[in-house]
């Protein structure tokens, strides 16, 4: 339990009124650990090809003309992909 909440919650660590030892002990509990082989994946882009022609047109702009790079890189992957980029 402190693994993972030192992974997920690391302020929670050290607040012994929102996670007194009995609480975590508790929480223990319940916890159940667990893997999955995932063998198939199905997945859908969905660009906002199902928008209108301006619609489309405004994102594509806008995330072209972002600055955060994961902005500029979706909008060419958008043009390369032909999706949600307008006519």
């Amino acid at each position: 339990m402190s693994q993972l909440v030192a992974k997920y919650e690391p302020e929670l660590l050290d607040d012994q009124e929102l996670m007194p030892p009995d609480y975590q002990a508790r929480l223990r509990k319940g916890v159940v650990g667990f893997k999955i082989l995932v063998d198939d994946i199905h997945a859908k882009e969905k660009l906002g090809q199902h928008r209108k022609t301006d619609d489309q047109e405004g994102v594509f702009s806008a995330l072209r003309q972002s600055a955060p790079p994961d902005a500029v890189a979706l909008s060419g992957y958008m043009k390369k992909r032909k999706l949600g980029v307008g006519s």
